[in-house]
């Protein structure tokens, strides 16, 4: 990754005081502390020394380099940094860090290895009869069902994570999963399951509780109702289910006050970050069983760490004898080639996407992006395909201009607010950045002097996005809504809502911008019939293979791109690699 040649003075200040700390005015001790710092703004949850080893540091003072390998460590060794020590800094190994965040991976390891021990339903032929009613048998020689191994999986451990890509049927399987566990726990409990559904946002937790709805109404007739209605249907943030304490970075549950839940459901786990993770785990009974869902090819968290990533690592491990063996118990037969160490029996990875045919322009793109794989991507971008374009960055105006009228326009000419949605959510640009010609705020301000050449402040058809949570109004960061006149002709801010749409005045609003365009970070957990993503002119850090794919698996049915083969290459060959201890200790277990 290039570093920036701006000289970050926070960084510095860091090192300044951690330098007096340990009585070391040393260069290289600066740069380490420095490095450190910029290693945590960078995701990463420490500083991974053989890969900083002999490197420059953004911000510093001349052209210092970070020692030699052997030499950094040597000298690392002679300072107080072991986990007894009490000081700002730890070395584990060969990784470097700040003591909160060692604190962190550590803590959350903790929490994590009490439930990766198996934790068996109490009755297997009932556990087998509600899986077989739920997923069917399927004919011989066909793929395994990923979806039952990942229920059955739910039935054998207290702690699981369902991976998958876009259209695996997360959501679909949660449901089941959940039905499942009902019918198997329930039975002979004085009080009924206590059942929690969260996700990161706001928006993100609505559309979890949306989908586990509908799935929820294709189980009438299969299970007793008594089942079924204690399948929850609301869902919040993860901030709101831990508590948040006002003026401070703790929450009101944690392992002295824990939550009062059996299972727990959290969506949408790439984008919870290290601290949070650990807080989470932390302030749950030791008895809840937890189910992660997410997408861990997805960008991860914006804060330091890649928790759902590091806990997918161990996917090509396969299962242990012992859960093959339980799984037959359940009636659901794998093949030896499933069989392995055991490492992440704890995961179940859905490989069959039913939102986009395998052979089909979208998920060859995507497949090919992770594979980093741009010429072949080009190639799939060039090629004749209803769902799938390229253009030169010649045509950029051209195209923004053209998708503004085709797409933008009919909003406000819509004969209804529900008309209107299903224009908005039909389509949408995507930009890697906020800044710059080609960023998010560039994009927006030209669709503004052309969807609202009268400059009003507020208009017929204007699309927002909430970017600060308000828990009063219920409305939270990446909530999008539709300014619309309400009977009275009276303009409304108005949002999707259980059944319709509630209406807010555009004064109560809190924090919003308008969303013709957006960072593809905010779009994690949405969909559009139709996707633009428009490149930056040249390439950059932060334009990655996993903000690729994230912008690609967006689109249902149809892909724009424009920019140069020169920038998408690069996006295509750069990942984003986030050092963390975290699989480390759970493999040590």
């Amino acid at each position: 990754m290039m570093l920036s040649t701006e000289a970050p003075a926070l960084d510095r200040a860091l090192a300044q005081a951690l330098c007096r700390w340990y009585r070391c005015e040393d260069d290289w001790l600066r740069l380490t502390v420095m490095a450190v710092s910029q290693a945590l703004q960078e995701g990463h949850s420490c500083l991974y020394l053989p890969d900083w080893a002999e490197r420059g540091v953004a911000g510093a003072l001349g052209h210092g380099a970070l020692p030699a390998l052997d030499d950094w460590q040597h000298r690392l060794s002679a300072l107080p940094l072991d986990a007894d020590s009490a000081t700002p800094l730890v070395l584990d190994g060969p990784r470097l860090y700040l003591r909160r965040y060692w604190q962190f991976e550590q803590r959350l390891a903790a929490a994590l290895r009490p439930r990766l021990a198996s934790a068996p339903a109490a009755d297997p032929a009932q556990a087998r009869e509600v899986l077989d009613t739920l997923f069917p048998a399927r004919a011989v020689g066909e793929p395994p069902d990923w979806q039952k191994v990942a229920a059955a999986n739910a039935l054998l451990q207290s702690f699981t994570v369902v991976a998958g890509g876009p259209g695996t049927g997360k959501t679909y399987t949660v449901t089941r999963l959940l039905a499942c566990l009902i019918a198997c726990l329930a039975p002979g409990r004085a009080a009924p399951l206590a059942i929690g559904m969260a996700a990161p946002t706001g928006k993100a937790a609505q559309r979890l509780a949306e989908s586990i709805a509908a799935a929820r109404s294709d189980l009438q007739g299969l299970l007793p109702a008594a089942v079924l209605d204690a399948i929850p249907d609301t869902g919040i943030t993860l901030h709101r289910l831990l508590g948040v304490v006002s003026y401070s970075p703790g929450f009101r549950h944690r392992a002295d006050n824990p939550l009062r839940l059996d299972i727990l459901v959290v969506d949408e786990a790439s984008m919870v970050d290290l601290p949070l993770m650990t807080r989470l785990f932390e302030a749950l009974p030791a008895h809840c069983r937890v189910i992660l869902l997410g997408d861990p090819d997805q960008l991860p968290s914006v804060a330091a760490g890649s928790v759902l990533a590091d806990l997918a690592a161990g996917a090509a491990s396969g299962y242990s004898p012992g859960r093959l063996a339980g799984f037959a118990a359940l009636g659901v037969t794998l093949e030896a080639a499933e069989a392995g160490s055991g490492e992440a029996d704890y995961l179940t990875v859905l490989r069959q996407s039913r939102r986009f045919d395998g052979s089909g322009g979208i998920a060859r793109l995507a497949r090919q992006v992770l594979a980093g794989d741009g010429a072949g991507s080009l190639q799939t971008l060039s090629a004749a395909d209803d769902t799938l374009a390229r253009f030169d960055d010649a045509g950029s105006g051209a195209a923004v201009t053209r998708w503004l009228d085709l797409y933008y326009q009919p909003i406000a000419k819509a004969d209804s607010l529900a008309q209107a949605f299903m224009h908005l959510q039909q389509f949408r640009i995507l930009c890697p950045t906020r800044g710059g010609p080609r960023g998010v705020e560039a994009i927006n301000r030209l669709a503004l002097a052309r969807m609202n050449p009268a400059g009003l402040a507020h208009y017929r058809g204007k699309p927002i996005m909430i970017t600060r949570n308000h828990h009063d109004l219920g409305l939270y960061n990446g909530d999008v809504g539709l300014l619309w006149p309400d009977d009275g002709g009276q303009l409304m801010a108005w949002f999707p809502s259980a059944g319709g749409f509630r209406p807010m005045a555009p004064g109560r609003l809190p924090e919003h911008e308008v969303v013709y365009a957006m960072t593809i970070h905010k779009t994690q957990g949405s969909e559009f019939q139709r996707v633009a993503l428009l490149l930056p002119e040249q390439a950059r850090a932060g334009l990655t293979r996993e903000l690729l794919y994230t912008a690609i698996t967006r689109a249902r049915e149809a892909l724009e791109v424009v920019g140069s083969e020169a920038v998408w290459c690069a996006g295509v060959a750069q990942r984003v690699q986030r050092d963390s201890g975290l699989p480390a200790l759970l493999r040590a277990r």
